[in-house]
């Protein structure tokens, strides 16, 4: 479930990050221009996808025994956590790239606890 979670979380994430910069095309320079662009916004879709990857990936580990998908989900968090600190075209370079290792990560975990289980 926390793995389900994750990917719903992480997509949300991917998905702000692909609309951002195509919304002032889409005429979305109003409030919800003003929202994409918040650094507020970041850190509340931050903390529930960096949450879920604490939650997830150490306990999954031990039971499967595969700790490279908790180094790509880790890489995953830290990538969007770098790009709170990054702007223009690098802050979405890390911000698709982490929420997109986060996905492939969840989803590798989830596998891998299905056939342990």
């Amino acid at each position: 479930m926390r793995d389900t979670l994750g990917i719903l979380a992480s997509g949300v994430c991917l998905v702000h990050c692909l609309l951002t910069p195509l919304l002032p095309l889409l005429g979305g320079l109003g409030i919800l221009g003003a929202l994409q662009g918040d650094q507020f916004l970041h850190l509340l879709l931050l903390v529930p996808v960096v949450t879920l990857a604490l939650a997830s990936f150490p306990a999954s580990c031990r039971r499967h025994q595969r700790y490279a998908v908790m180094v790509v989900g880790f890489s995953g968090a830290l990538l969007l956590v770098g790009a709170l600190y990054l702007e223009g075209v690098w802050e979405l370079v890390a911000s698709i790239l982490g929420a997109g290792l986060l996905i492939i990560a969840h989803g590798v975990n989830q596998r891998l606890i299905y056939r342990v289980a």
